[in-house]
């Protein structure tokens, strides 16, 4: 057993009061604070000046999921509250061909109020043209079933979630009932109701594949002007696609990480994207990720083998051999030289904590994270016990937490 796995959650915790989580974002995007922690030393600055921190020669690699409306909010023939949040779909699994299902379709989902939800269905309407919060979550009088109506069913209970199938009769894809029934899932922390402006300000300016039910925050700091100033320096960009999915706000619970079950995400790296990485590598290049799923998904393209389709939580530690060979070069090459330039697609549970080795990030650019979560793990992965340091610095120095908070630039 890898000594990773007897790592303590207790080890990973520190007092976070509830006024250092942003509630809101700033109203300018590249206005929040950056720390800056370099050679083991600690600095800030203002986001939008980020490309004086960045190595001219860096390529920094984003994710641009988008936020869908993954959250419905209803109410069933008595008036109780019901929340249903769609994680992930199951048929069909695919989550762009979910979204193109007309007719009917079945997510995994969360489910608040369940057990006061009684009788086989529920109903909610749609608007053809317009949404607003008049029709959001709007139930039908008596559930007269109509071409504006979807019924929404459970299915089978899983684990934690439930099997929900969703039915309508007229000529709107599931996206587009979505984006007429859902809200923008704020993550749990964000104790208010969502509101216009989320719209805009919980989506990244790269968001573009829709699939993720929260967005990749680091990104959201990102402004056109902060991209012009890169380009200027002669930094490179590339995207790539991970679909950020609940468990990301999935507290540990057990004593040690050994037991902690690693939540599964899906990933897609574009063969522009994979070759960027190539060159970049071959040229001895930093490649920054831009926030905690790019890194996550750069990581698990090393691992993730020709004939693979999935990057375990263990692997990088449980297999010796490997983790002590050099194969990135190997495994990515043999990736990129497939006939046709389609897209590498998988999925990962990948864990990175204290004492991983990083094949191909050298840094990250990220938020704030939750105390005993598994993103302050990789952060340690990254700065070790320095991480003690620079979350101290952080709140002794007015930086806001979390999604809509400010955010660091940690370098290797």
């Amino acid at each position: 057993m890898s000594f990773q796995k007897n790592i303590r959650i207790n080890d990973y915790d520190y007092n976070l009061p509830k006024e250092k989580i942003a509630l809101y974002p700033l109203s300018e995007r590249d206005a929040s604070k950056l720390l800056v922690y370099k050679n083991k030393q600690i600095s800030e600055t203002i986001f939008r000046n980020i490309a004086n921190e960045i190595p001219k020669d860096a390529l920094l690699v984003f994710n641009d999921a988008k936020v869908i409306h993954a959250r419905i909010v209803t109410s069933t023939p008595t008036g109780a509250r019901i929340e249903i949040f769609c994680l992930e779909p199951i048929d069909p699994v695919d989550v762009q061909l979910a979204f193109q299902q007309k007719n009917r379709c079945v997510w995994k989902c969360f489910v608040g109020g369940n057990r006061k939800w009684k009788g086989d269905s529920l109903q909610i309407t749609t608007r053809h043209s317009e949404r607003s919060e008049e029709t959001v979550g709007k139930q039908i009088p008596h559930f007269v079933r109509n071409d504006n109506s979807v019924v929404i069913k459970r299915g089978e209970k899983l684990d934690d979630a439930w099997e929900i199938i969703f039915e309508w009769n007229n000529d709107l894809t599931f996206a587009e009932i979505l984006e007429t029934v859902g809200k923008i899932p704020l993550p749990p922390y964000i104790h208010r109701e969502v509101e216009d402006s989320d719209e805009d300000r919980y989506q990244t300016i790269f968001a573009k594949i829709k699939g993720s039910v929260a967005a990749p925050t680091a990104s959201l700091h990102f402004t056109e002007n902060v991209l012009k100033s890169l380009v200027e320096k002669g930094i490179e960009t590339a995207t790539l696609t991970l679909h950020v999915g609940a468990g990301t706000f999935k507290p540990v619970t057990t004593e040690t990480i050994g037991n902690h079950i690693m939540h599964d995400e899906k990933v897609m790296v574009s063969q522009e994207c994979l070759q960027k990485i190539l060159k970049a590598k071959a040229e001895n290049r930093p490649i920054i990720p831009v926030g905690t799923t790019s890194l996550r998904s750069l990581e698990s393209l090393y691992w993730l083998e020709p004939n693979e389709q999935h990057v375990s939580q263990w692997k990088p530690y449980e297999d010796s051999e490997m983790a002590s060979t050099p194969l990135s070069h190997l495994v990515l090459r043999s990736l990129s030289e497939v006939e046709a330039p389609a897209p590498i697609v998988f999925s990962t549970s990948l864990m990175i904590t204290f004492g991983y080795k990083f094949r191909i990030a050298t840094g990250i650019i990220t938020n704030f994270h939750q105390p005993k979560s598994t993103l302050l793990l990789l952060i340690s992965a990254i700065v070790g016990d320095d991480w003690h340091k620079i979350y101290d610095y952080a709140l002794s120095h007015d930086f806001r937490f979390l999604s809509y908070g400010d955010s660091c630039l940690l370098l290797l």
